[in-house]
């Protein structure tokens, strides 16, 4: 290709083998692969814009480096990105008809995340799992002081299990109060499209543990419910691990309710509102999802319990910042973040709107739109913030923060 241009990615540094190196990481979730290069590297990719040829990126490498740089070293950075499927191009575009095809035609959503290694063995999984609600910094074998058959939501992390497997033990701790449940409506976050605002998909989840139902009848109800096209990014479902990842820890806790179900919904992102001075609330789209999702409701008869699978703050080189997080820098984080969450404890859904958005999100909440569309659905009356944590890398490059949360009536 004569003017290759670079796909959408993110680029950050990190510390690898004691040199700093910077990663790229496809933002479509299509490709699980990433990619380490030297700085001098990194200006070589970044002018993959469709815009210059191999012999601009030699000058410019000329002037900035002093140093003359063969086309065939360019041409194999090329090759390698286009291979890995980092380019835009023919081989990218049947890469991915191939996986839409296949998603479309395929009767379940497979599970991504946990599909290697040993967690792929149902019995190690579990054994993962119960690990986290006795580690030092998990609930222990007490429940939270609920009473039973109170809980109207709960609101838990969507980081990696790694990471976050402690905090994800205190919201599934508090839910072993509710009892009666039918199914769960899962508001997970969309990372890799802003829009559409909401997609659902009728497809059951696969896990480790076994096949997660979607409550197809249900999603049904509500996609005629709704003026929107609900399944317009359905395919979004393919790669997105926020939902799946709960489906995991829903098969655990319900192992022995076969006939618990879940209804998988995308939110998009938010950031436009933000950028208007608006609220969400104004808008037309999310109040036409928001009536439809009550009315599905009511229509069901059916034991609802909501559920925002959401992380807060993501701050840091990594996600965009220009300074690394020092360790004597997360308590203003833990202070920002505490204050809006008792937003979210005070089912204030425009305060907490308002807490995110006077800044201009600076703390990259992920969670933004899917806790904006649990706070104007939950029928409850306080909430309560069980445990909240945060993740910080060794060299300061990226801090990640979460919590688990109860909402009852």
């Amino acid at each position: 290709m004569k003017y290759p241009k670079l796909r959408p990615v993110t680029a950050f540094p990190i510390m690898y083998s004691g040199k700093e190196m910077i990663c790229f990481k496809d933002l479509s979730g299509l490709v699980d692969n990433t990619i380490l290069v030297p700085k001098p590297v990194f200006l070589i990719i970044s002018m993959l814009n469709g815009e210059n040829s191999i012999r601009d990126i030699q000058a410019t490498y000329m002037r900035r480096f002093g140093d003359m740089l063969f086309s065939d070293h360019i041409q194999k950075i090329i090759d390698d990105l286009d291979n890995n499927y980092f380019l835009e191009g023919e081989r990218f575009e049947a890469y991915q008809q191939r996986l839409r095809t296949e998603f479309k035609e395929a009767a379940t959503r497979a599970s991504l995340r946990l599909e290697d290694g040993p967690r792929h063995e149902p019995a190690l999984l579990k054994r993962e799992l119960a690990s986290y609600y006795s580690h030092p910094d998990g609930p222990g074998e007490g429940l939270p002081e609920i009473p039973p058959g109170t809980i109207k939501g709960v609101i838990v992390p969507h980081i990696d299990y790694m990471r976050g497997g402690p905090c994800y033990a205190w919201g599934y701790r508090g839910l072993e109060t509710l009892k009666d449940v039918d199914t769960f409506i899962i508001f997970g976050v969309n990372h890799v499209a802003g829009e559409p605002l909401f997609t659902v998909t009728q497809k059951h989840f696969e896990t480790p543990l076994g096949l997660m139902d979607t409550d197809r009848d249900f999603v049904d109800a509500l996609i005629a419910n709704c003026d929107q096209d609900l399944l317009e990014g359905e395919f979004y479902h393919r790669s997105e691990h926020s939902v799946e990842l709960q489906t995991v820890w829903l098969k655990y806790l319900y192992a022995d309710k076969k006939d618990v179900k879940m209804v998988p919904v995308l939110c998009g992102s938010f950031e436009s509102f933000m950028a208007r001075g608006v609220s969400p609330f104004q808008d037309a789209m999310v109040c036409d999802f928001i009536n439809g999702l009550r009315k599905t409701i009511a229509a069901s008869g059916k034991r609802i319990c909501l559920m925002a699978s959401v992380d807060l703050s993501h701050i840091g080189p990594q996600f965009g910042d220009e300074c690394r997080v020092s360790p004597g820098g997360l308590s203003g984080i833990r202070s920002a973040d505490l204050e809006t969450l008792s937003t979210v404890e005070a089912l204030d859904r425009e305060g907490f709107w308002q807490s995110v958005a006077r800044d201009g999100n600076q703390r990259h909440i992920c969670g933004l739109s899917a806790i904006y569309t649990f706070l104007s659905m939950v029928e409850a009356r306080e909430g309560k913030l069980l445990n909240y944590s945060q993740w910080r890398d060794e060299q300061g490059m990226g801090c990640v923060t979460f919590a688990s949360m109860i909402f009852c009536r």
